[in-house]
């Protein structure tokens, strides 16, 4: 985790911005929950749960900056808001979302990840980076929906 706090902290230096306390406390926050994809306001509760107070603007805006620095990505879980997961939490994944309840899941993506660069290399594309998101509905909710 240095390394990356290091990484955004010379990210932040090359815009002329400073790391402030607001800036590492979501940092450390998002490292702290790996698998589980906040978005903003999730961020601000659990921040708030350990009596850190941080305007949702400025989460919203250190955000950012993390995505910009690429050490976090925005993950679209279907929802009118994104989610947000360290850029190297771990190997390429995707994720399962479940249409009902809300649940996500990740899984290894292997077979796919290879399947995508080989149509990248057929339609003449050399592929930086992807994400994957598949909606559908978990054992529970399907079985509750009969």
């Amino acid at each position: 985790m240095n390394e990356e706090f290091n990484r955004f902290q010379a990210y932040l230096r090359s815009c002329g911005l400073k790391m402030t306390r607001a800036r590492e406390l979501v940092f450390r926050e998002i490292l702290s929950a790996p698998g589980i994809h906040p978005n903003a306001a999730e961020i601000r509760r659990r921040l708030r749960a350990k009596k850190r107070e941080i305007g949702l603007a400025t989460i919203y805006r250190t955000l950012n900056l993390l995505v910009r620095s690429g050490l976090v990505t925005a993950v679209d879980l279907g929802e009118s808001h994104s989610h947000f997961e360290p850029e190297w939490s771990e190997a390429a994944h995707g994720h399962l979302i479940c249409l009902s309840c809300g649940r996500v899941q990740e899984f290894a993506q292997t077979g796919i990840q290879e399947a995508l660069h080989r149509i990248g290399q057929e339609k003449g594309y050399r592929l930086d980076k992807f994400s994957l998101q598949v909606f559908g509905f978990c054992r529970d909710c399907e079985a509750k929906r009969g």
